[in-house]
């Protein structure tokens, strides 16, 4: 069985690694559309697939000296600037997913006696496409 460290997934704005990424998650989802006739047997439901999207969001220490944090996050936010999102192995040889993603929200928390964090969810707006770097 093949694994991959998690430490080694990150999130990537084209080439621009996010700093201080701490955790993340990938998601993907489908619509289902309701094929249940009178014809349908069983008293069950049938469904097809409809058209699919793709989320994910990450979580990173809040880095001001940073250009590739907050600030990038905020600016391109500001500007609905769409991002080309990297996810996954950031080493050599490494797979990733790319694919064509907006910011769908920010948020920067300061808690009492606990280091700054920011969180990003991003909305894909394109199909997924395997890569390896």
């Amino acid at each position: 069985m093949s694994v991959i460290n998690g430490t080694l997934c990150v999130l990537k704005k084209g080439t621009t690694l996010l700093t201080g990424q701490l955790d993340g998650s990938f998601n993907g989802s489908s619509d289902m559309l309701d094929a249940t006739t009178k014809d349908s047997t069983g008293k069950a439901k049938e469904f097809s697939p409809g058209e699919t999207t793709w989320s994910g969001t990450i979580t990173a220490l809040y880095d001001p000296s940073s250009s590739a944090n907050l600030a990038l996050i905020i600016a391109d936010f500001s500007a609905g600037t769409s991002w080309t999102i990297r996810w996954g192995q950031a080493t050599t040889g490494g797979r990733y997913y790319t694919g064509t993603a907006n910011i769908k929200s920010w948020n920067w928390t300061a808690p009492k006696n606990a280091l700054s964090q920011i969180t990003l969810e991003v909305q894909g707006t394109a199909v997924l496409s395997k890569a390896t770097a």
